[in-house]
């Protein structure tokens, strides 16, 4: 199994990025607080979601 070692981001893309991704991430949960979610299983839900993004992206094993 491959070691992730570091991962190099500039941090002006990265701040773009987030600019562009947090309206509709805050968007997505007032829906889902209209929906009758509390912000507590929104987050972890969005965060379970992201891990595994981000664990198909580096090739790394899912967390379960």
């Amino acid at each position: 199994m491959e070691e992730l070692t570091s991962i190099m981001i500039s941090e002006e893309r990265l701040e773009d990025c987030r600019d562009v991704i947090e309206p509709e991430l805050q968007d997505l949960i007032r829906d889902a607080l209209r929906a009758g979610f509390s912000r507590e299983e929104i987050l972890i839900a969005v965060s379970e979601l992201v891990a595994e993004d981000f664990a198909t992206v580096m090739k790394t094993p899912r967390v379960h």
